[in-house]
């Protein structure tokens, strides 16, 4: 589940990099999604577990079946094309649809119990953690104590 968290933010990162032409950002962001599915698509066949980002070298085409690997490749591939020549509106749309497919794919070999819960959109726990934050004025000028640790809804 960590694996897919990831690649969840990953591929919404790669959505609105492709809506504001931020073709090197989809670019980073592609290759770390490929990255993060063909790691998680190989757990099945024996590739073990890992998700520092910074420790030690990790192959995540080992125990991945080839067709997976070839299609986030194809779909890496073209995301480098774009980074070159911004590709036109149905070309983007066509090719965000192919990534987002090939994730779901991946997901669904995973036998998650639930789906992943939306986490880095408004309708996700970001969202509710700007709303919090905006309580956290009211509350304090009650007198009441806070929502939620101050540590969680404080600006980085």
């Amino acid at each position: 589940m960590m694996l897919m968290i990831g690649a969840q933010s990953a591929l919404q990162d790669i959505d609105g990099g492709a809506k504001a032409g931020q073709w090197l950002l989809v670019l980073g962001q592609t290759r770390y999604l490929i990255t993060i599915c063909c790691q998680a698509r190989g757990l099945e066949f024996g590739a073990e577990p890992y998700v520092a980002e910074d420790g030690g070298a990790l192959d995540p085409h080992t125990h991945v079946p080839p067709d997976i690997w070839i299609a986030g490749h194809h779909l890496l591939k073209e995301a480098s094309e774009f980074s070159r020549t911004a590709p036109d509106a149905e070309r983007a749309q066509f090719w965000l649809a192919q990534i987002h497919a090939w994730v779901s794919e991946i997901e669904s070999t995973l036998r998650l119990p639930d789906p992943l819960p939306e986490l880095r959109s408004p309708e996700g726990m970001f969202g509710a953690i700007r709303l919090v934050r905006a309580w956290t004025e009211l509350t304090d000028r009650l007198g009441l104590p806070p929502l939620l640790p101050t540590d969680w809804t404080r600006p980085l």
